[in-house]
C-alpha cells in the first residue's frame, strides 16, 4: 500500500503555485475561489505561511512571497545540479541545433519536466518545468519504458491499448527513441537516455519542436549533439 500524501503539504504548494510575476500578491478571496476551498480555510492557510516567513502581508488582506522563499530560491540555484551542471549543458544543445531541449525523471505520474532549454527560434515550442508526459505516445515515455522490467512495464501500461513490443525493441537497439506527432499532431521530438553511475537510466534528454522541421538531417545531428551532452551529463 502506497503512503497517503500530506494534503496540508499539497495545499500550501498549490496556494504558492498562484503566484506569478503578473500576480505577486494574492488573497484569502482568490485562493478560496481558484482552488476551491472556503475564505476561512484560505486565510487561514496564507496566516500559518506568513507566520513562518514563506509569505509577508504588505498591506491588510493581500500577501506576497516572503524572505523565507527568496533564501530557499537562492540555495537552490548554488547547490542544484540542474542549474548548475545539466542547464549549461542543454542550453549549448539547444544553440546548436536550433530546437528547444527538455530533461525529464520519471516520477509519480510519468516522464516530468525538470529542466528546459527553449529554441531561438523565431516559431519555437516550449514547455513548462514540471509538466508530465503520457508514458506511451512521447519520446522520453518510451525510452522509460525500454529500460523497465516487463512488470513494471504492465504497470505502467495498464489502462492504455499501446501494442509497444516492436517499438521498444527498436528504441533499444538504435539508442534513442523518437515522437513523430503522436502525442500532439505538429510536434516532433527526439531523445536519448542518461544513465548513472549505477548504469541505470536517470534521465531523459530530447530536441523537440515543430514535426515539419524534424527531417533526417535533424534527427541524426540531435541524435549526435544529445548522446554527447548525456555523457556529459553523466560524467
Amino acid at each position: 500500500m502506497s503512503t497517503p500524501l500530506n494534503g496540508s503539504v499539497l495545499k500550501a504548494f498549490s496556494i504558492l503555485g498562484l503566484f506569478s510575476k503578473d500576480r505577486p500578491e494574492i488573497t484569502a478571496n482568490s485562493v478560496a475561489s481558484e482552488l476551491g476551498t472556503n475564505v476561512a480555510t484560505a486565510h487561514r492557510f496564507l496566516l500559518t505561511l506568513e507566520s513562518i516567513g514563506v509569505l509577508v502581508s504588505y498591506r491588510r488582506g493581500y500577501f506576497a512571497l516572503g524572505g523565507t522563499i527568496e533564501e530557499l530560491g537562492r540555495l537552490a540555484e548554488s547547490v542544484n545540479p540542474i542549474s548548475t551542471k545539466v542547464q549549461p549543458i542543454i542550453n549549448e544543445v539547444a544553440r546548436e541545433i536550433r530546437e528547444s531541449v527538455m530533461v525529464c525523471r520519471l516520477g509519480r505520474r510519468g516522464p516530468t519536466c525538470i529542466a528546459v532549454a527553449v529554441s531561438d527560434q523565431p516559431i519555437s515550442v516550449k514547455t513548462d518545468i514540471g509538466t508530465v508526459l503520457p508514458i506511451d505516445v512521447t519520446a522520453h515515455g518510451r525510452l522509460w519504458l525500454t529500460h523497465m522490467s516487463k512488470a513494471d512495464r504492465a504497470h505502467w501500461l495498464k489502462g492504455t491499448s499501446s501494442d509497444l513490443d516492436d517499438e521498444l525493441a527498436k528504441i533499444k537497439s538504435q539508442g534513442f527513441a523518437q515522437n513523430q506527432g503522436d502525442n500532439e499532431p505538429d510536434l516532433g521530438a527526439v531523445a536519448v537516455p542518461v544513465f548513472g553511475h549505477d548504469g541505470k537510466l536517470a534521465m531523459t534528454v530530447s530536441v523537440f519542436g515543430m514535426l515539419s522541421r524534424f527531417n533526417d538531417s535533424l534527427v541524426s545531428r540531435s541524435v549526435t549533439s544529445l548522446k554527447q551532452a548525456a555523457r556529459a551529463i553523466s560524467s
